[in-house]
């Protein structure tokens, strides 16, 4: 997996070329606006389509933004209310765990 930081200044071009493999591709936009080839806008997240194609930005503004691209994983996910695992069984584990510290932090009057 690959998560870069990006920081363009308004005009300022970027081209990403995934890895080989890497079909998994999103950015989130923290500043400004960029074109890829769509103008996203600060707190805007995408997914792209599967693609091992290389990306072009383009700042519309000064903007800064972060960029996944990954390996396709073999295996569903299961979404939690605040997490992502590879099993429901993963999923109940981790809420146990989270559940015995709220409480284990109750009892020392730290929540």
């Amino acid at each position: 997996m690959n998560y870069l930081a990006a920081h363009l200044k308004a005009g300022e071009r970027w081209s990403y070329q995934p890895p080989a493999g890497h079909t998994v591709l999103w950015i989130a936009v923290d500043k400004g606006s960029i074109l890829v080839p769509d103008e996203l806008q600060q707190g805007e997240l995408v997914a792209f389509r599967p693609s091992s194609a290389a990306l072009e930005f383009e700042a519309r503004s000064d903007a800064e933004f972060v960029l996944g691209s990954a390996f396709p994983h073999s295996y569903d996910l299961v979404l939690g209310s605040h997490s992502v695992h590879t099993s429901a069984e993963a999923l109940q584990q981790a809420e146990t765990r989270i559940s015995d510290i709220h409480a284990h932090l109750v009892r020392q009057g730290r929540l």
